[in-house]
């Protein structure tokens, strides 16, 4: 991950930003190190939400073109994918049972028979569910994929009519089509407000 971030960061040309993202990459490795050195729900949280953080600045500068798109869409993707995997690991290291567990269900004792109780499924939040979606169906997208979910990039909140408006050229059918795929397919997020739609890119 810490290779495209260096590269990203090089071609942020604008100071502001260049110093915000170095602040949010050195806060993200920091939190990593904590975690790695003193495990714990608080220092695996803080984790969490650095890199969220650390997502949000990159999209903030893809945003306002402020650095090479290409560069910090692929930092986004690789944060993404960390994030991904560690709560992944998070979510194993949790659902393994411990020795005395193990024990107590091979027993016969209130782990087994006809009485026990099912295990709770693991709660999955909104967060972990988009990035879980996202890696899940993401696959290589047409070129009128790729410039509905620009414009959404550009134009967060955004309508149906506000995309059918932008490319005029295309039918209203296709562009219906291509909002419900990146949406399926974990690029986009529907939000519906009474009979009102909006898009937003994840």
């Amino acid at each position: 991950m810490m290779t495209p971030l260096f590269h990203a960061q090089q071609s942020v040309a604008d100071l502001f930003f260049k110093n915000r993202l170095n602040k949010e990459i050195e806060h993200a490795i920091d939190k990593h190190i904590q975690h790695q050195a003193s495990p714990s729900k608080e220092s695996r949280d803080e984790y969490i939400r650095a890199l969220k953080d650390l997502y949000k600045v990159l999209q903030e500068i893809i945003y306002l073109e402020k650095g090479d798109a290409i560069q910090l869409a692929f930092s986004q993707e690789q944060v993404l994918r960390c994030l991904y995997d560690f709560l992944q690991d998070a979510r194993t290291i949790k659902q393994t049972p411990t020795k005395t567990e193990a024990v107590v269900s091979t027993r016969g004792g209130p782990a087994s028979g006809w009485n026990a109780e099912p295990a709770p499924r693991p709660v999955i939040s909104a967060s972990e569910s988009v990035v879980q979606k996202s890696f899940r169906n993401k696959g290589k997208l047409t070129e009128t994929q790729n410039n509905i979910l620009e414009f959404v990039r550009r134009e967060p909140d955004c309508r149906t009519k506000d995309v059918i408006g932008q490319f005029s050229a295309l039918s209203q059918r296709t562009i219906k089509r291509g909002l419900k795929e990146l949406n399926e397919g974990g690029w986009i997020i529907k939000r519906s407000d009474g009979v009102a739609v909006y898009y937003s890119a994840v």
